[in-house]
């Protein structure tokens, strides 16, 4: 019995030390998590006011917080309409849009397809 209890103790041991041994030699590289998506990554979200030349005024924010801004468009802003390619010239009052960047000069300025309706049954 006493045998037994060396040879387990002794295996205990050696398996401890070569599992730390182990952890040392590769330790798992630092892998950040995830960030959430700020809001730069996900650029402006609002409603069309008006054209202005070659500025697309927006209202953003919360209901009853809402700001005009004005964003600045040259003749490489990328302008899609419910996945088609478009002008900032066929952009209409109150539709919804996405811009990127949220400040300087756009670079994209999306509508995004309207979401389907549930059926109420």
């Amino acid at each position: 019995m006493k045998n037994w209890t060396k040879v387990l103790a002794a295996l205990a041991i050696v398996g401890m030390v070569s599992f730390s041994t182990v952890r040392a030699e590769d330790p798992k590289p630092a892998t950040p998590k995830p960030a959430k998506a700020d809001k730069a990554a996900k650029g402006l979200r609002g409603k069309v006011v008006k054209i202005d030349g070659t500025n697309l005024v927006v209202t953003t924010g919360k209901k009853g917080q809402e700001t005009e801004k004005t964003i600045a468009t040259d003749d490489k802003t990328v302008v899609t309409i419910e996945g088609k390619d478009g002008k900032l010239a066929d952009l209409k009052a109150g539709q919804v849009v996405r811009i990127t960047p949220d400040t300087g000069t756009a670079t994209k300025i999306e509508v995004p397809m309207p979401k389907a309706k549930k059926d109420a049954k």
